[in-house]
């Protein structure tokens, strides 16, 4: 089966992910790095990917007014992540997910999104990128589900043996 037949289920899970770490307080760039990568059977640890995706968090560095959002970041360090072969398509991708992103919240700054919307909007925002990224991940069939099947299988024989 191919991820048309599994795009809900993965869309859910990053969802689900998403939401789960924002009520566990952490960050815009940290929820949506690691939301979108369990989702999609990454198998780094989620010390990494948090560890990661800490800098990017309230426009990069707490920057807010003057850097762009850190879930956008999140996510672009995700399509880079799972295109490792093909840098042209992971920036292709990119650029399609900053205009969906700017064209849904009318701006790429974290501080303007939080002055129009407060600070109630990030996880709107870290959605909104989670499910881009995923949409955009299986469109072009770099998830499958035998992938993310096999991701997910070699995390869970990973983290069995370090127990």
């Amino acid at each position: 089966m191919d991820v048309p037949n599994n795009i809900n289920s993965l869309l859910s899970t990053v969802q689900m992910e998403i939401i789960r770490l924002r009520q566990e307080r952490t960050s815009c760039s940290q929820a949506t790095f690691a939301g979108i990568c369990r989702a999609a059977g990454c198998s780094r640890s989620d010390e990494e990917l948090l560890a990661l995706s800490a800098g990017f968090r309230g426009g990069t560095g707490c920057s807010y007014n003057e850097g762009s959002c850190g879930a956008l970041m999140a996510g672009v360090m995700a399509l880079g992540m799972f295109l490792p072969e093909d840098n042209a398509k992971a920036v292709t991708l990119s650029k399609e997910l900053f205009e969906h992103f700017k064209e849904r919240y009318g701006t790429v700054i974290c501080g303007n999104i939080v002055y129009r919307n407060g600070f109630a909007a990030c996880t709107g925002c870290c959605l909104c990128v989670g499910r881009k990224v995923i949409g955009l991940l299986c469109r072009e069939q770099v998830l499958t589900q035998k992938d993310t099947l096999n991701r997910i299988t070699s995390k869970y024989k990973q983290e069995t043996h370090q127990s």
